[in-house]
């Protein structure tokens, strides 16, 4: 049965097939941006209104508002804005079997504050934004036919900041208008008001709290069904006039199932309330499952769990505002879980019901915040308070759901934290269903049950990007008094994929990336854009593992929450995730490869290091992380290292005894001899056990490498005069000018966050014959870490058609050309520059040194045949002292990310 279907006993009674009256379709319209509709004179509610529009839906779909034809960089662009009063009406016919009834009107979704009037008169006024908007109407909504009006305001009344994803115009916009049901519901004059389900997993029953009416003498029944629709328990009990609330304990057997990630079993509650007025039939699912605080882990059914999390910001780029369809959460749903996750964090809103439907069907948990993201928490009283009204009205209906197991006030919030220590300390008293924390990052308050930040009082906890070594965790700084969840990982901003735009077919366009090709255009680069965006998008891939696995290693860790697997189209248009703002593939990593870093259980790989010297030995230790669904016995894990061709150079198992569940646990050593690697390049590590595989990248090159065995000149002029003697140049200048560059790619987004240095990644053309000792892909993998992280980048946009050889790659806000390596005829002679500094730690440094030695014996060699041809005085005008920033500003963006 469907919530809040009534069914007669009666022939004057209200017939099931009419109980509710679908109030969606034609509506008459009009706008009031001068918010003239309530004043005497002006009233649109005493008017028939001239325009129509379609609901559920908005203004934006309908087509009204403000035509837009601006193109906003830092977010998708509505093609109609409007923000203030619109006047929804139409009529509605009550049937005369409804006489008597109590008469609900629900709008599932109103963004934001609702007043209704029924025949000019006002009947009611709602203010939720995060929950339906529900009034009863039974003395105004008589048998015969009404003319409802209903207006819609979407402004602030009271400062928000622009940020939070519950009314931010940089996701699902600031819409105004009705989405979801709209209906008008006949209940019996005694009815079920309200069902809470508090179900306790330890004693496998659960607690009914019914809320009814109760005017007359009546006969509660509650049903429980299994998860294969077998009632599995039931109980009767009497109602006298003023039981409005009735609480009753129902045993559910001592093999009932209990609600996790791993079986999502799901019982329905049918309450049936038996009264002269007839019967009124109401139900609601809930699953069996307990949420405590663990010492470092969410526990789940008394068992710890370590989550696995992705952010939700409300991205809905065709239609502006969320689905109220389950259909639609549940592809979302199913996608983040074939990546591995179990975890999703609303970020500073709340969703609608279908996706908490969604998520207690497939098992994920959520955190599910208010719309608050405030730099100035307890100045606005009337905000305080309206803050606490959402909460109880968010806990209150979606209490029930047993994927609704975390509960933040919301993100970064600054200003007087007791105000939000008190919210949390109400929510915990109103609804112990769940765990509660004051905000996300910025301060940790004594009555957090969980904690996520970036940061805590012993050090960072949030891991935005990886490290060359893989022998490191987060747990010293996660070992504080409640669980703590690293906060925003990832957010490595790759370059935008323009054939994406394609599918922007809804109420927002992205006019952001229009502009960005386009300027990648002028600047001569356009044919480039597929290569950036796969070149970058690579770099994240690799990035993302590492990031993932750091906290997977982290024993003490409660979990990640990264951003993103989706992309963010504001905020400066944060292209960050694998998947686009549509929740579908970019191409980029399969969901197989994604979930051996990212899954109940993954195995881990310790190393020092990334790029070895053919002299050394390769030593690595072999880790489990197991958050299965049980232990894992004693056994072995095989391990081989192989080139790129697949041929094995070393191989070895390890035994391990049993590996207990909600641990991470090593395996053991591992060693191999790398003196028998013959070419220089990439091979890899595999680990395998049973199903679980994973793989790691290393490097390896020869010991003979020396910069003393290349030749280089280190002086512009040097070489200069060189080419004018018709001489092979390979120039590595020792004070190049231009752009200190980096391995790792831009945080978050550029335009944003705007912090040297202001590149997104790094493009290579690895089919180059400058790399034929060298062996590379497109893109920068962790063999470049200290060749990038010492070397700069040239301005070559004026230079013309020339391609680098090795180009960081500009920000798609402004898309210089920018060249660490190209090439070029210059006069007689064939000039190589490679900016990369030849001299720092050098002996620490193969992979720069292979670089240094495959490129000299490039230029050496009769491969080196520029195509492109320079001026010496272009040459003399690159070195020329620019006013490029050296990427010294790393304090300042700390300050910028804490908001300080």
């Amino acid at each position: 049965m469907a919530a809040a279907v009534c069914v007669s006993t009666t022939a004057s009674a209200i017939g099931p097939a009419s109980d509710t009256l679908d109030l969606g379709g034609l509506w008459r319209f009009q706008l009031d941006p001068m918010d003239f509709g309530k004043t005497p004179g002006s009233e649109l509610y005493l008017s028939r209104l001239p325009e129509t529009i379609i609901l559920p839906g908005t203004t934006d779909t309908g087509g009204k508002g403000i035509k837009n034809t601006a193109a906003y960089v830092d977010r998708l662009s509505r093609k109609f804005e409007y923000n203030g009063p619109a006047w929804y009406q139409r009529e509605v016919t009550v049937p005369a079997d409804w006489a008597g009834a109590a008469l609900e009107l629900e709008l599932e979704r109103c963004h934001w504050f609702s007043t209704v009037y029924v025949d000019g008169r006002k009947v009611a006024a709602g203010e939720r934004l995060s929950t339906p908007h529900r009034w009863y109407l039974s003395d105004a909504l008589t048998p015969g036919t009404h003319t409802l009006t209903i207006c819609v305001d979407n402004r602030a009344p009271f400062p928000m900041d622009q940020w939070n994803h519950g009314t931010t115009e940089y996701t699902q916009t600031n819409w105004n208008g009705i989405i979801g049901d709209i209906h008008l519901v006949a209940r019996r004059a005694m009815h079920i008001r309200d069902i809470q389900l508090y179900p306790d997993a330890a004693s496998r029953s659960v607690d009914v709290r019914v809320r009814t009416t109760a005017t007359t003498d009546g006969v509660l029944t509650l049903g429980v069904d299994d998860p294969a629709g077998k009632q599995v328990a039931a109980k009767t009990v009497t109602v006298t006039p003023g039981d409005s609330l009735l609480t009753v304990n129902i045993p559910l057997g001592r093999d009932a199932r209990l609600w996790d990630e791993f079986d999502p079993a799901l019982y329905l509650v049918t309450a049936s309330l038996r009264s002269d007025a007839g019967i009124d039939l109401r139900s609601e699912r809930f699953g069996l499952r307990s949420v405590e605080q663990g010492s470092h882990h969410i526990r789940i059914n008394g068992i710890d769990r370590h989550l696995r999390g992705t952010l939700d910001c409300a991205v809905w780029p065709l239609t502006g505002y969320p689905s109220t369809y389950k259909s639609d959460w549940l592809r979302i749903m199913r996608t983040i879980r074939d990546y591995g996750m179990n975890h999703v964090r609303f970020h500073s809103w709340c969703p609608p019901e279908a996706a908490f439907d969604a998520a207690d069907e497939l098992g994920l948990y959520l955190q599910v915040e208010l719309p608050m993201w405030i730099k100035d928490v307890g100045r606005h009283p009337d905000r305080r308070d309206w803050f606490e009204r959402e909460m109880y009205a968010i806990l209150d209906e979606y209490g029930n759901h047993p994927s609704f197991v975390l509960y933040c006030n919301g993100n970064e919030n600054e200003g007087d934290f007791s105000v939000l220590e008190d919210l949390i300390v109400k929510g915990k008293a109103h609804d112990p269903r769940h765990l509660y924390s004051a905000s996300t990052a910025r301060t940790h308050t004594p009555s957090d049950q969980y904690y996520v930040s970036h940061v805590t009082a012993k050090g960072w906890i949030t891991v935005y990007e990886g490290r060359p070594a893989t022998d490191w965790d987060v747990n010293a700084a996660s070992s504080i008094d409640v669980p703590v969840i690293a906060h925003e990982t990832g957010q490595r901003c790759m370059y935008p994929d323009f054939e994406e735009m394609a599918k922007y077919t809804g109420v927002l366009e992205p006019r952001n990336m229009g502009v960005f090709r386009d300027r990648l255009a002028r600047s001569g680069m356009l044919h480039q854009a597929g290569d950036f965006f796969k070149a970058t998008g690579a770099h994240t891939v690799l990035q993302y593992k590492e990031v993932n696995e750091a906290l997977l290693r982290s024993d003490r860790s409660g979990g990640f929450q990264l951003l993103g697997l989706q992309d963010f189209p504001g905020q400066g248009s944060a292209f960050v995730g694998l998947l686009d703002a549509f929740w579908e593939s970019k191409g980029l990593v399969s969901p197989e490869k994604y979930r051996e870093s990212c899954a109940p259980r993954v195995l881990l790989a310790k190393m020092p290091k990334r790029v070895y010297s053919s002299s050394e030995p390769f030593e690595a230790s072999l880790h489990i992380y197991n958050f299965g669904t049980s232990d894992l016995r004693q056994g072995h894990t095989d391990w081989r290292i192989e080139d790129e061709a697949g041929n094995r150079v070393a191989s070895g198992r390890v035994s391990h005894d049993r590996v207990m569940r909600s641990t991470v646990d090593s395996l053991g050593p591992i060693k191999a001899d790398l003196t028998a690697v013959g070419a220089p390049g990439r091979y890899t590590l595999h680990a395998e056990e049973g199903d679980i595989h994973n793989s790691w990248d290393i490097w390896v090159y020869p010991e003979a490498d020396t910069v003393e065995s290349t030749v280089f000149v280190t002086d512009p002029d040097e070489a200069l005069a060189r080419l004018a003697q018709g001489e092979a140049v390979l120039l590595v200048p020792s004070d190049a000018p231009g752009r200190k560059t980096r391995f790792a790619s831009h945080f978050w987004t550029p335009i944003m966050f705007n912090w040297d240095p202001m590149i997104v990644g790094t493009l290579i053309d690895d089919r180059h014959p400058a790399f034929g000792s060298f062996p590379t892909d497109m893109y920068a993998d962790w063999q470049w870490t200290d060749i990038l992280d010492n070397a700069r980048a040239l301005n070559l946009t004026d230079i013309g058609p020339l391609t680098p050889v090795i180009q960081s790659i500009d920000t798609y806000e402004v898309n210089r050309k920018l060249g660490i390596a190209f090439e070029a005829k210059v006069g007689r002679g064939r000039l190589f520059v490679l900016c990369v500094d030849p001299d720092k730690n050098i002996d620490q440094r193969p992979a720069t040194r292979r670089l240094l030695r495959s490129v000299s014996d490039y230029v050496s060699g009769q491969a080196f045949n520029p195509a492109f041809s320079l001026e010496p005085h272009q040459v003399k005008a690159l070195f020329a002292p620019a006013a490029e920033t050296d990427g010294s500003g790393t304090s300042d963006a700390i300050r910028q990310l804490l908001n300080q």
